[in-house]
């Protein structure tokens, strides 16, 4: 053989060895073979490859082809939908050409309508950058290099090992996500006491942190001499006849000084001024700072406490970066102690934060919610479980899946004590349902008992499922 025949040769050979594999359903009296170019698919541009030929094997010319593709809505994501472009080619072979914006789970899916024909359609399933692909929605068997074999277990051999059997079933589905959350105060509910003139402290009232104390409760006793200059004013503006306006100045700027009424009354009925004031907690709720101490001199401008309702709180819960599009606004959650698991509370997601904290790669969430028992303390860790409703999806019960590897793969029963194994891609897991994305359809029966022992019964037949070259 000389050089340029065995150039020719190897070409061949390597354009054959790089063809992607086809995996074929049959439709009616279609056979559909198909194949994903580039194999596995991407982000970005891709060919789906379509072959027809009818039930005597002969090429299906003409046909014409419609196709979409979507990916479900995520959290805040919305859906993404698209179309294709079609090539028909000779020998009944088609080419669709499609772009994907991302990587994640797809759904493409193929209306065939050729001349003499019934209307079919396919379903297919596709996860950049994970190779092959699956097939639902397809009406008929598949066949294929990753479609897995068929075991024989008899109706006697099922009940004597306790095979079960259940309907894939569409239902709601809630997934709980669990995190860390620090109790903190509800930042609405926070007063302050600050001073707006020079005093000094000539006795405290209240002198501890971490007392409760009622709305317009005595905090501590100050004398000013800015304000003995304001009364004194006040007064002789009032005796003195001077007009209404400086009057009603002088009032306003005493009560601007956070003088109540009541004081400033008290004030006319003694007519004398001595620069005292009580100063009053503008809250009921806990005394959370301090800053005071009896004998002191403040400047204008100084905080003396600040006081905290405990009533209701808040809980700053640190979700993970990749669950964060599942959390929003409105969600139910609950919150419990880790000392006493037992006792939980009532909370809603109420905010979630825009940002990513870089260093731990979470995203906070705030929880709101009553601390009528006073459980509840600023600075606590708890426990938090919000969740977080899917909407309606394909599910099986956990039971049924089996593990091989990254691989999962359920048992669905083809009737007269025939079982498949066949891959399936999972997504959400509740722990009791198993999001199915792909693999399987709506009505199939898969086995959720003696799942092990089927297994271990494929094993030895050589029929579980092959999982090409993996992702």
């Amino acid at each position: 053989m000389n050089l340029g025949k065995s150039l020719l040769l190897a070409v061949v050979l390597i354009s054959a060895c790089a063809r992607p594999k086809p995996e074929t359903a049959t439709l009616g009296d279609l056979r559909i073979a198909m194949a994903l170019e580039p194999d596995p698919p991407r982000a970005g541009d891709n060919r789906l490859q379509l072959t027809i030929t009818d039930a005597a094997g002969q090429p299906v010319e003409g046909a014409r082809i419609a196709f979409e593709y979507d990916m479900a809505a995520m959290g805040t994501m919305p859906e993404m939908k698209g179309g294709g472009d079609v090539e028909s080619l000779p020998g009944g072979r088609y080419e669709v050409a499609y772009g994907l914006s991302m990587n994640g789970d797809w759904s493409l899916k193929v209306g065939v309508d050729a001349p003499g024909h019934a209307h079919q359609t396919v379903g297919l399933r596709v996860s950049p950058p994970h190779k092959g692909f699956s097939m639902d929605g397809a009406q008929g068997d598949r066949s294929g290099p990753d479609s897995g074999g068929v075991i024989e277990v008899s109706a006697e051999r099922q009940q004597l090992i306790g095979a079960t059997f259940a309907a894939v079933e569409e239902r709601p589905l809630t997934v709980k996500l669990r995190a860390v959350g620090r109790v903190d105060v509800d930042e609405r509910r926070l007063g302050d006491v600050t001073l707006k003139y020079e005093a000094f402290v000539e006795k405290l009232l209240v002198s501890e942190t971490g007392r409760a104390v009622r709305p317009g409760q005595a905090l501590a006793l100050l004398y000013s001499p800015d304000l003995l200059a304001a009364e004194e004013e006040y007064l002789g503006a009032k005796r003195g006849g001077a007009l209404p306006q400086l009057a009603s100045a002088s009032q306003r700027r005493l009560a601007n000084w956070d003088l109540s009424a009541g004081q400033i009354a008290a004030l006319d009925r003694k007519g004398t001024a001595d620069g005292r004031v009580t100063v009053v907690a503008p809250i009921g709720g806990v005394v959370l700072e301090k800053n005071v101490v009896s004998g002191a001199h403040l400047p204008p401008g100084s905080s003396l406490y600040r006081i905290g309702n405990l009533g209701r709180v808040w809980v700053q819960a640190a979700i993970s970066e990749r669950d964060a599009t599942l959390v929003s606004v409105g969600q139910p959650a609950r919150v419990s102690l880790p000392t006493y698991p037992a006792e939980t509370v009532e909370a809603r997601v109420t905010f979630v934060a825009p940002t990513v904290d870089e260093k731990n790669r979470i995203v906070a969430a705030r929880l709101e919610l009553l601390n009528s028992r006073s459980l509840l303390r600023p600075g606590m860790s708890v426990d938090v479980e919000i969740s977080v409703p899917l909407g309606g999806k394909l599910v099986v019960p956990d039971s049924a899946l089996l593990l091989s590897g990254e691989h999962r793969y359920v048992f669905v029963d083809r009737g007269g004590g025939k079982l498949r194994p066949t891959e399936v891609q999972v997504g959400a897991m509740t722990g009791e349902w198993d999001e199915i994305r792909s693999g399987l359809r709506k009505g199939d029966r898969v086995a959720t008992g003696a799942t092990f022992l089927l297994s271990s019964e494929a094993k030895l037949q050589s029929a579980l499922p092959g999982w090409g070259d993996g992702p």
